[in-house]
């Protein structure tokens, strides 16, 4: 029995340092890395600077789903004059017509205009809205920057970033220039055709709350 005991003893020994090997030869496996792919958008002090988001929220508000060329179109439209002054922005949209209009501009990936178009119409179909095609006559502009998805080559949907802002006038030495304050960032993925410009329109409503409410 004793010899038993020892002979168990040692193959048990054994086998628990095998087993402190096998750990030790999975624990020093490095873990693959993941690619970056070329042309894609990453965080900068300038994104935070213009758009008021930082580098731990970029992918949360899907900004790495665009190009950089994608980015920086966005970046310029939001970018404030950096000069200062008087700033003047309107007070209502429901003063004297109870109309509030909107500016739309659609950038990116939508060579036919048929995305620009859809999202014009959907957003003129809101209840007192009318869309225009100047600053100077606008209470909220509407800035689009659209990516389209593909697999094998082929289109499978479309992805929008957005960014809603208040256009306003600033005098400086009795000159006006036109700028915008920024207001709503966002990101609708997988999204295809009416269905992209209806959920654009949607969040607009909501957007727009503020100036009904006057």
């Amino acid at each position: 029995m004793v010899f038993l005991w020892r002979v168990c003893g040692v193959l048990v020994i054994g086998v628990v340092a095998f087993g402190h090997i096998g750990l030790a030869q999975q624990a020093a496996k490095p873990k693959p890395k993941t690619p970056v792919k070329p042309g894609t958008a990453a965080w900068s002090p300038e994104v935070q600077k213009t758009l008021g988001v930082t580098a731990e929220n970029f992918n949360a508000e899907g900004l790495n789903k665009l190009t950089q060329a994608q980015l920086i179109a966005l970046l310029v439209s939001a970018r404030p004059d950096p000069r200062k002054g008087l700033l003047l922005c309107p007070a209502s949209g429901t003063v004297p017509s109870g109309r509030i209009k909107v500016l739309v501009t659609v950038a990116g990936d939508d060579s036919t205009g048929a995305i620009a178009a859809a999202i014009k119409q959907s957003v003129s179909s809101l209840s007192g809205v009318d869309v225009v095609d100047s600053v100077a006559t606008a209470d909220r502009a509407l800035h689009v920057v659209i990516l389209e998805q593909t697999v094998n080559k082929r289109t499978i949907g479309f992805t929008a970033s957005y960014l809603t802002a208040t256009p306003c006038s600033e005098e400086i030495g009795g000159k006006k220039t036109d700028v915008e304050l920024k207001g709503t960032l966002g990101t609708y993925s997988n999204a295809k055709g009416p269905g992209l410009a209806n959920d654009l329109a949607g969040m607009l409503d909501q957007d727009i709350q503020p100036l009904r409410a006057r």
